[in-house]
């Protein structure tokens, strides 16, 4: 993924592909792509989603078990999912945790991080330094449960360790030390699988497959994931799709005896969780089924605390980065174009083809096209977009304004789109491109005309400097690769007919109907 400003990464969308799920409406080995936007997600059409809301865990039933909601099709609850900026004038309580407890920590860190030093020193320059006390408490406040003392004492010496998912130290079992943030990400994840699954005897902290109380301290990114239980302070472990345990290989009663078994280990060369310490010819501690000398040559210290360095205030985007955007276009008056007659005739043809096959077939998305856009409306979206739609574009608007939510879709999942909604979705992601114009032109650029979209906000769109179309996909950008361009709209739009009227895969993209609906499914 690139870099893309929070104000975007917040609201991505995940498609995930769902089968097997138990309903008329989802049959038993097929696949759908389900959108999610923030808590909000969409499969792609009104009785999928019934399905899916059927299913799964009620947002009651969720906030019952510790889990944020997730809600299907129109009924999101905005605050759920949105992310509020943090007023200049917050403050957060900083607390002291029990002095015996954060003693012990101290101390176990310390045995381990001397063993690092003399044995595994790359290892050592991976933990990063402690949370601030600040940041404990916002996460705290934020999260509205407290951390066992033990953990937040932990957190205070080292928030976690660097790499992918803390990787950069890893526990016995292959379980990397998570840093405080990564206590949401891995909870997030384990909760929608928990609603999506649907049973509340699954949410049990005991003996379910999770609940959205515990807390995360460790994964190996596989499934596998190491929790404290915030009522006891127990470390267990969690396995996807089997119940949780506090018996298993790295069970202990409190996060403090975990460190200090893990000292101890590191010190005498014992087993811990069936695995003994050893380190690689690069200095790095792992975790063996049997016992091994320890290279030399590896001792060193841990990394500098770092000299704190005056941020830099941020520069606004000048005037010139925005225009290269192409979404500050120049004012321009209000022009009505006709389409030249040819392409008019062309793309006429090539709908009658379409409306006769949707008739026939799959009335409900026939009667979801949109009776003719204004020649007008055409002429005051191109002069606020600062563009010239293509001539079969036009055409094709002229002839019906898109289609209705869950209407008439290109292949695979785009959905045929207004000229307010052309303007709407042009104007969105201008919005944040010109926020931070080095987005473009890889992320966006405003000289593209959306005229599809899909529910993980996504469009299709057309260049009118080449005529030629591409996709956008909120996550990472434009993509212009074989299978997203087409050499114009006209040609998308005769392709679409043909493989209606013959039955034909369109890459890989096969028309089915359900329910009076056309539908695309990917055939293997």
């Amino acid at each position: 993924m690139i870099g893309l400003p929070r104000s975007l990464t917040q609201g991505l969308a995940a498609v995930l592909l769902l089968g097997c799920l138990t309903s008329d409406a989802l049959l038993e080995g097929e696949g759908y792509f389900c959108g999610f936007v923030g808590n909000t997600m969409s499969c792609g059409s009104p009785e999928r989603d019934a399905a899916m809301a059927a299913a799964m865990l009620t947002p009651a039933e969720a906030r019952s078990i510790s889990c944020p909601p997730l809600y299907v099709g129109q009924q999101r609850e905005p605050e759920f999912g949105e992310v509020l900026p943090i007023p200049e004038s917050t403050t957060f309580a900083i607390r002291t945790p029990d002095p015996a407890l954060a003693a012990r920590v101290s101390d176990a860190w310390g045995r381990i991080e001397r063993w690092l030093a003399a044995h595994a020193s790359a290892t050592l320059r991976k933990l990063r330094f402690g949370a601030e006390p600040e940041r404990l408490a916002q996460w705290e406040h934020y999260a509205g449960r407290r951390l066992p003392d033990d953990l937040y004492a932990s957190y205070l010496r080292h928030n976690g360790a660097a790499g992918n998912l803390g990787d950069g130290f890893r526990l016995p079992g292959g379980y990397g030390l998570l840093e405080i943030n990564d206590i949401d990400y891995i909870n997030m994840s384990k909760c929608q699988s928990l609603v999506l699954a649907g049973d509340l005897a699954d949410a049990d902290p005991e003996h379910g497959t999770w609940h959205g109380s515990l807390l995360p301290t460790g994964t190996d990114a596989s499934g596998h994931d190491l929790f404290v239980e915030p009522r006891t302070g127990r470390v267990g472990e969690a396995t996807f799709g089997e119940r949780v345990r506090y018996d298993g290989p790295m069970g202990f009663p409190s996060h403090a005896a975990m460190l200090e078994a893990l000292a101890a280990a590191l010190e005498s060369g014992a087993a811990m969780g069936g695995s003994y310490p050893t380190v690689t010819g690069s200095c790095e501690l792992r975790w063996a089924a049997e016992p091994a000398p320890l290279p030399g040559g590896c001792a060193g210290e841990p990394r500098p605390t770092p000299t704190p360095t005056p941020t830099p205030t941020p520069q606004p985007p000048t005037h010139a980065e925005k225009r290269a955007t192409g979404c500050l276009p120049a004012r321009r008056a209000v022009v009505v174009r006709t389409p030249r007659a040819a392409v008019t005739a062309e793309v006429n043809a090539t709908w009658r083809r379409i409306e006769r096959w949707l008739a026939r077939h799959a009335p409900a998305t026939y009667t979801s096209l949109r009776p003719p856009a204004t020649p007008l409306a055409i002429a005051r979206a191109e002069a606020a977009m600062g563009a010239r739609f293509p001539d079969d574009l036009r055409a094709s608007l002229l002839r019906h304004d898109g289609a209705s939510d869950w209407g008439f879709s290109f292949p695979p999942v785009y959905t045929s789109m207004s000229v307010r909604g052309i303007r709407r979705d042009w104007q969105a992601n201008c919005d944040i491109t010109l926020d931070d114009p080095e987005l473009s032109p890889y992320w966006w650029h405003g000289r593209l005309i959306p005229f599809g979209y899909d529910v993980t906000g996504g469009n299709l769109f057309v260049d009118p400097d080449t005529g030629r179309t591409g996709s956008f996909h909120s996550e990472d950008g434009l993509h212009t690769g074989d299978g997203d361009i087409w050499p114009s709209y006209l040609a998308l739009l005769k392709v679409t007919a043909r493989a209606l009227e013959r039955g034909e895969p369109v890459r890989g993209w096969q028309p089915r109907v359900e329910k009076d609906r056309l539908d695309w499914r990917y055939k293997d």
